[in-house]
């Protein structure tokens, strides 16, 4: 299930998406240490990432929740990947939105057949990923 949640914090209006996936693959880049993890989520959302080894925790067929907020989420240090960068592109590709965030040069892709989804963000957005497994 997803879920977009609004709330004020210090006056300010945040916005965050949550959704639960499955890691279905992970393959090598060609850019040394670097991984490209491969995510099916709830709603035909489908996530493709960067990675590098010394921060991936993760591994095929692991369920996890991913997190994408405008602001800082409440994480576990040690146990959760929490990473920050920006919206750097949105637009329809194959007959689905798709959305670009730059984690300081990895990249994460997600992409849904429901561009109501990731509505209330925009380019150049200021966004945090977080993603940890599901207990």
């Amino acid at each position: 299930m997803i879920h977009a949640v609004s709330s004020m914090l210090s006056g300010v209006m945040t916005m965050s998406f949550e959704t639960t996936c499955k890691i279905e693959n992970m393959q090598s880049s060609y850019l040394p240490d670097v991984s490209i993890m491969e995510l099916s989520c709830n709603d035909g959302i489908k996530i493709r990432m960067d990675i590098h080894r010394k921060v991936n925790i993760f591994k095929v067929g692991e369920k996890v929740i991913v997190t994408i907020s405008k602001s800082l989420p409440q994480y576990v240090e040690g146990r959760d990947f929490v990473a920050h960068g920006y919206i750097i592109s949105k637009r329809m590709e194959n007959s689905n939105y798709v959305i670009y965030i730059s984690l300081w040069g990895f990249i994460l892709i997600l992409s849904t057949q429901k561009p109501e989804t990731f509505s209330e963000f925009k380019v150049m957005d200021k966004v945090y990923v977080k993603i940890v497994p599901q207990s």
